[in-house]
């Protein structure tokens, strides 16, 4: 029988946002797991490791973070953090923050801050306007907490992306074939059919994507078919000719060349290097 990753869904409690300081901190988080809402660390102090998609993410003193929904994630450690954790549902933060944030998932997911940067100053504010009875409903709250989301962008982008590129025309591109890559990459997995989804040439888009990210469109659609297969082999019984079938190869041979061209090594050795998370958190 096929095991799955736990996905937890009610972390929010029923609302669609939600803030913790990071000194509340529960053994169970240490379990890796998915979540289906997004969630952004605001570190103003203290050192805290997370592992995502099986990247190590070490935040050290001032710094700021973000995972995305169905993100593999695993808390490693955490030491002297003051700062907070703020949960919140996808439904509430504006499509354009959305792509932003799926596509830098690729590029990075943390940035380092000042201690003082005022983002700190915010989430106080927010705990003030949870407590105030007087305001209407969740929209003060929402407004509030979209605001911080959009700090947390920007200073994620200004450390990987000349403002003046921002809005650029190989930007846009850029984030379209992300989000065109996540939709269809069981079904797309060449160069020339995103060309085709984003009506440019396969030429334009290798050159805006490498312009943006410093590496070429094809990387990005193998990295993902790899990320999706490691996913299954460390966390799904599921044997190699399967996720072969479930990545939409017909070839579970190519498949597993595939593999192993990309990552360096086969995908028995991987699944067997990472057998343990299979077996312990369920």
């Amino acid at each position: 029988m096929k095991k799955n990753i736990p996905s937890h869904h009610n972390q929010l409690e029923n609302s669609t946002v939600r803030l913790m300081p990071l000194s509340v901190f529960h053994e169970k988080q240490a379990e890796v797991h998915r979540d289906d809402h997004y969630m952004f660390i605001l570190q103003q102090k203290g050192d805290f490791v997370v592992e995502v998609d099986f990247n190590t993410l070490e935040l050290k003193e001032a710094a700021l973070c973000f995972i995305g929904p169905g993100q593999v994630h695993q808390y490693i450690h955490q030491k002297n953090n003051k700062g907070w954790f703020l949960f919140a549902e996808a439904s509430i933060i504006s499509e354009y923050y959305r792509e932003t944030l799926d596509m830098y998932q690729w590029i990075r997911q943390s940035v380092i801050v000042s201690e003082d940067d005022f983002i700190f100053d915010l989430p106080p504010v927010l705990e003030k306007i949870e407590q105030d009875k007087n305001l209407p409903g969740t929209s003060v709250e929402i407004s509030l907490v979209e605001s911080i989301i959009g700090i947390i962008i920007s200073r994620i982008m200004q450390q990987q992306i000349p403002e003046k590129q921002n809005n650029s025309q190989k930007y846009l591109i850029t984030r379209q074939f992300k989000k065109f890559i996540t939709e269809n990459f069981k079904t797309h997995k060449q160069v020339q059919q995103y060309a085709q989804l984003l009506t440019i040439t396969p030429l334009y888009l290798n050159e805006a994507v490498k312009e943006v990210t410093g590496y070429p469109a094809s990387f990005w659609i193998q990295q993902k078919i790899v990320l999706e297969a490691c996913r299954l082999l460390s966390y799904t019984a599921m044997d190699v000719k399967q996720i072969a079938f479930e990545l939409g190869y017909d070839d579970p041979i190519y498949f597993s060349r595939f593999y192993k061209k990309v990552t360096g090594m086969t995908a028995l050795q991987f699944r067997l290097k990472n057998h343990n998370l299979s077996h312990h958190h369920h």
